[in-house]
């Protein structure tokens, strides 16, 4: 393999390269997915009271998400999930119906990238 190395001059140092970035965009599943991100979302209206927190947390398990969901003192709720965008769209389209009890009256989403930060997806104390 050395032999090799020296023969090929700059290439092994590219390809090392080349495979860490691969490294970096490997998913739970242990596949490449270049398709992870993050979803932070605020939602208003009556959100609060109405089982909205439980119906977050049972859809981001069900669709294999991690972060967190809290109430806000304000009235709101803010939630924050990982994972595949196709997932987190569907997240965000859940939290735009909420649960039969809530009366959602605004969402707020920002999209970020994916921090790997999150293992679970859990309910927060009130922030």
């Amino acid at each position: 393999m050395r032999a090799r190395r020296q023969a090929n001059a700059g290439l092994p140092f590219l390809f090392d390269q080349m495979a860490d970035c691969v490294m970096e965009q490997i998913s739970s599943s242990g596949l490449p997915d270049s398709n992870l991100a993050s979803l932070e979302v605020r939602v208003v209206g009556r959100v609060q009271g109405v089982g909205f927190r439980y119906f977050v947390f049972e859809t981001a398990r069900r669709l294999g998400l991690s972060g967190y969901v809290m109430n806000l003192r304000d009235g709101g709720v803010r939630a924050y999930a990982e994972g595949s965008r196709s997932s987190l769209e569907q997240f965000l389209r859940a939290l735009q119906q909420g649960p039969s009890g809530a009366r959602v009256r605004d969402v707020r989403a920002v999209w970020g990238t994916d921090t790997g930060g999150y293992s679970i997806f859990s309910i927060q104390p009130t922030l």
